[in-house]
């Protein structure tokens, strides 16, 4: 009994030995720990968020720069084509000897100009990305397919024609019927340039038709994508008989 009484009267005696300010500062204390570790976790996950937004801002100045290069790359190409169709087909359009008139040329490089597809992410992140990614890749391959067959041609107007014209005699300063240049020729060399020639035409024609179509559904996409209409609109006022009915 008196053992329990002694207990009692101790834990009395360290209960009111506890001030008051005591407990107040044990409290202060515990509260500005959990205001210390509470601001490192809100500064930690603003920090965390900056550099999510930093990162996104940063990657979507990428997409937007590779959107500006597919658009450039797209008027390298068509450029190319107006200018070998301005020079070289154009002037000799209505000729009956086309395949005989149109020069050869030096070749092209197959490549240069050419997208970067790694940098066309962003079009795979939807439906309509995909599909202009495709579009795209489809009027490269026609691109390409055009400028190697102007190089083949150029071939064969240097090692198969030429040839055979200096081999008949003939004269650039004299005058010849149609008749007699197919005479001369051949069936052999003069259907094989003329049908190289006719698809080297044609394959002007398709390859551009192809950029165009390319062209307008990429602006199309980028500007909605981007929400910006900051991309070039670039267009060709003559296009020297690639497109039917215009100059």
């Amino acid at each position: 009994m008196n053992v329990t009484t002694n207990l009692a009267a101790t834990v009395a005696t360290s209960a009111a030995s506890i001030s008051p300010q005591a407990v107040g500062s044990t409290m202060d204390a515990w509260e500005k720990a959990l205001l210390t570790l509470l601001g490192t976790f809100i500064g930690a996950m603003l920090a965390f968020l900056t550099q999510i937004v930093l990162r996104r801002r940063e990657e979507r100045k990428a997409e937007q720069l590779a959107a500006h290069r597919i658009l450039f790359c797209l008027f390298q190409q068509m450029n190319t084509i107006v200018l070998f169709q301005r020079e070289n087909i154009a002037p000799r359009k209505n000729s009956p000897v086309q395949f005989l008139e149109i020069p050869a040329v030096l070749d092209y490089d197959l490549s240069t100009n050419l997208f970067d597809f790694e940098s066309f992410g962003f079009l795979l992140k939807s439906d309509d990305g995909r599909r202009i990614m495709y579009d795209l890749h489809l009027a490269q391959e026609c691109y390409v397919a055009t400028l190697r067959g102007i190089n083949e041609r150029s071939r064969m107007h240097k090692d198969l024609l030429q040839p055979k014209l200096s081999e008949i005699g003939f004269e650039t300063e004299k005058s010849y019927s149609l008749q007699d240049i197919v005479k001369g020729l051949g069936p052999l060399v003069h259907g094989a340039m003329s049908n190289s020639t006719t698809q080297m035409i044609l394959q002007l024609q398709h390859a551009f038709g192809k950029l165009i179509a390319a062209k307008l559904s990429f602006r199309v996409f980028a500007v909605s994508y981007f929400k910006t209409n900051d991309f070039t609109e670039f267009e060709f006022p003559e296009t020297y008989g690639l497109v039917p009915g215009q100059k």
